[in-house]
């Protein structure tokens, strides 16, 4: 029975906890709602895995360092939970840096909690955050994105 849970609890901490993060930027100058030309767009990931729904087993780091436009980490931390709302955004001000402008629209959150697929033993948390960067003056449209 040791052997069987240790093998599940080290297939989990090498398949499972990790963290995506990618910047898309944006191919088109098409304007979205009010007229703007979007800079990118921002997808953020993170899982964790809860033992029993309640213990923290392992989780993946979110993105706040480096300057990649696409980061799929699997920098685990066990007996941890990281993957809340606050990291998350943690990840989007980083973005945000690395595109230069602080204006976003169409932001997003989605929280998901899986039981099912480990029998209730563990539990799988995903927290996604995506949005859309608008350019920092707030002169998005088509003829002022096609000079840049």
């Amino acid at each position: 029975m040791k052997n069987r849970l240790a093998i599940a609890a080290l297939s989990l901490a090498l398949a499972g906890c990790s963290s995506y993060s990618e910047i898309a930027r944006w191919n088109s100058n098409t304007p979205i709602e009010d007229g703007e030309v979007p800079l990118a767009s921002f997808l953020t990931q993170n899982f964790s895995y809860q033992f029993l729904g309640v213990l923290p087993f392992c989780t993946g780091r979110p993105w706040t360092e480096g300057d990649g436009e696409k980061e799929d980490r699997y920098n685990v931390k066990m007996f941890s939970d990281e993957a809340t709302l606050d990291g998350n955004l943690a990840s989007l001000n980083h973005a945000l840096d690395l595109v230069g402008s602080r204006r976003i629209t169409n932001l997003a959150t989605v929280e998901d909690d899986s039981k099912v697929w480990s029998l209730f033993l563990f539990n799988r948390h995903e927290v996604r955050t995506r949005c859309i960067i608008l350019p920092p003056d707030g002169d998005g449209s088509p003829a002022a994105h096609a000079e840049r």
